[in-house]
């Protein structure tokens, strides 16, 4: 009798770490896969940090500044995990599995991303920030009223520390 209930726990535990692993894998894959930015997306992300600061970064794999910024923002976002750390490639749908190896190689799946949607992108920077000609990388750090300084060119760790250092002073 023992050996026909082991046949049977063993027969339903196969199926269950079959479902398991296909949770884990759909999780990491949620973490991994960029949203894509509409021109209404700008809205959805003010909505989801209502009341919070955090960093809005522009940047493309064509960007070679992009990267260190890349670099500097991923290490940023591991000594503040608390604080919301957006990423945005301005790039087209096309460029999709570039966009997702350099967020590998800078190891920021973990990291809130999205991607242009659409190949005609200047409705896209417009809704972002009507002054924004397309320049990167380029940066927003909003405070929690939703007021942004933008950074145009390389953010550097100075300029984040003194945002960060204003924001609990408030």
């Amino acid at each position: 009798m023992a050996s026909g209930c082991g046949a049977m726990i063993h027969r339903f535990t196969l199926p269950v770490l079959c479902v398991l692993c296909l949770m884990v894998a759909s999780t990491v894959h949620a973490q991994t896969a960029s949203r894509a930015f509409t021109v209404h997306s700008m809205q959805v992300i003010r909505a989801e940090q209502a009341g919070q600061p955090y960093v809005l970064a522009l940047w493309s794999v064509y960007c070679e500044p992009c990267r260190d910024e890349l670099a500097l923002l991923g290490r940023f976002k591991a000594a503040n995990p608390s604080l919301s750390v957006i990423l945005v490639a301005a790039d087209p749908p096309e460029d999709a599995p570039s966009i997702a190896s350099v967020l590998s190689q800078f190891d920021l799946a973990g990291i809130e991303h999205w991607s242009f949607a659409d190949a005609f992108v200047e409705p896209m920077r417009y809704a972002i920030d009507p002054r924004w000609r397309g320049e990167l990388p380029r940066t927003y750090l909003f405070d929690a009223d939703h007021n942004a300084k933008a950074v145009a060119g390389r953010l550097d760790a100075e300029a984040l520390a003194a945002w960060l250092k204003n924001l609990k002073q408030r």
